[in-house]
């Protein structure tokens, strides 16, 4: 998505104006490899049309008298949002003041600055030998620049790096109407991008491109063809029944890990760090409670190989196949949005949303270099061994609350610092803000 004409946000802006989309995109060379070189601001150029299923989701929010200024949206049926506009939020990360977005965003993330990304893909992707798994931070950019994150919130069940969100989920009240968010001023998305979906639009027989991963792979929306969506070959796993062979023994219980979630069939080890029984009442980095039924971890997930079965809709293990692409003469390996349909017709995202939890292609050194933040080297372990533990830094907690260190430091203010302020400016708790900061230095 061009804008040539540094046409600017329609909110969004620092010192000078900040452009929308992609500013550049040409081919390069380097060293014999042909990539793909983008610049982009990481802003999107968003216009939403509030619909009865927005103000369904913004009145019924858990904690609205909380979230909102006011105690509610200042939003109505029909309207038109502009990226960045103010709906009512309580945001926290940013001030209140012209240029910020305040009151786009639910309190939590910090809100989005402008990221001068610079990204290189390679045009002709290479299947890796050794699939790299996808981290936290930018692992691609959508067709308008902006990042394209995980499925992963950096967060795991009593901070003990085993059992790791999925984003989606734990962050649902923590996502805008599009919905995405910020971190470290890195817009981004964990799932599918519904307001670029709108902008692009829809197309039945098969989706269009919305992005790149950063081995160079499309990304293209949930449909593969009239009607059909492409279909995920991840599975949650039987946790009610004692003898299910990715089950624990016990009903109920998350007890064990699977040996290999891409082999349930190498069976499972118990660990000394079990998750909350299934439907255990969990609470949110943003104060907000849920319910973590299977599914809700990303170790509850394996992949069912039986279900790649060459039709035209399954994907494999990288949430990928070869097939017809919008733009491509011949067949071309490319990831999927993956969503399912309810009985009431509406679509829901499904695990791993649109790639990984390993990439498909080879990781280029020339890869998503420039800008922003992202990276692909800080992905959580499953056994958490080399996972950085929490309150090691005040960096590592600033991205962890989605703010920089300088409002992390503001808000705690000076030692010794005023935890339950900080909380309630970051949207957090007493108890997460001790658990991810550094212990005090003595006097």
């Amino acid at each position: 998505m061009l804008n040539v004409d540094d046409i600017p946000a329609a909110v969004i802006s620092d010192a000078s104006v900040v452009p929308t989309d992609v500013q550049s995109a040409e081919l390069v060379d380097v060293y014999g490899t042909t990539y793909l070189h983008i610049r982009a601001s990481g802003i999107p150029s968003y216009e939403t049309t509030i619909s009865q299923d927005h103000i369904d989701f913004l009145d019924n929010r858990p904690r609205q008298a909380h979230d909102f200024m006011g105690g509610s949206t200042l939003v109505s049926l029909e309207d038109q949002v502009s990226f960045g506009e103010d709906i009512g939020y309580r945001s926290t990360g940013c001030e209140d003041v012209p240029g910020s977005g305040y009151g786009y965003w639910p309190p939590g993330p910090a809100c989005p600055t402008s990221q001068d990304w610079e990204a290189r893909f390679p045009v002709d992707p290479v299947k890796a030998a050794e699939p790299v798994a996808t981290g936290l931070g930018a692992i691609g950019l959508w067709v308008n620049g902006t990042a394209i994150f995980n499925w992963s919130d950096g967060q795991s069940w009593q901070g003990e790096r085993v059992w790791w969100n999925l984003a989606p989920t734990a962050e649902a009240y923590d996502l805008d109407i599009c919905p995405g968010h910020s971190a470290m001023g890195t817009y981004h998305h964990h799932s599918n991008p519904t307001c670029l979906a709108d902008q692009l639009g829809y197309d039945w027989y098969h989706s269009p491109i919305y992005g790149f991963a950063a081995d160079g792979v499309p990304i293209a929306g949930p449909w593969v063809s009239d009607n059909t969506l492409a279909r995920s070959s991840w599975r949650v796993r039987d946790y009610a029944d004692p003898d299910s062979a990715t089950g624990c023994g016990v009903a109920g219980q998350r007890t064990c890990l699977l040996v290999d979630q891409t082999d349930p069939a190498a069976g499972t080890v118990t660990t000394d760090l079990p998750g909350p029984d299934i439907g255990t009442a969990v609470t949110s980095q943003s104060g907000n409670a849920f319910l973590a039924d299977t599914g809700w971890f990303m170790q509850d997930w394996y992949y069912d190989a039986s279900l790649n079965d060459a039709s035209p809709m399954a994907l494999d293990e990288h949430n990928g196949h070869l097939g017809t692409l919008p733009g491509f003469t011949e067949p071309r390996y490319h990831y999927h949005v993956t969503q399912e349909q309810r009985p009431d017709g509406s679509l829901v995202d499904v695990f791993p949303y649109y790639v990984g939890p390993t990439l498909w292609g080879e990781l280029h050194d020339s890869a998503l270099t420039g800008g922003g933040n992202g990276t692909l080297d800080r992905q959580p372990p499953e056994d958490g061994g080399d996972a950085p533990p929490p309150g090691n830094n005040l960096q590592a907690a600033a991205e962890t609350l989605g703010v920089s260190v300088q409002v992390l430091q503001d808000a705690l203010g000076p030692p010794p610092p005023d935890l339950e302020r900080a909380a309630e400016i970051l949207g957090a708790t007493v108890e997460q803000l001790r658990s991810l900061l550094p212990a005090p230095p003595r006097p």
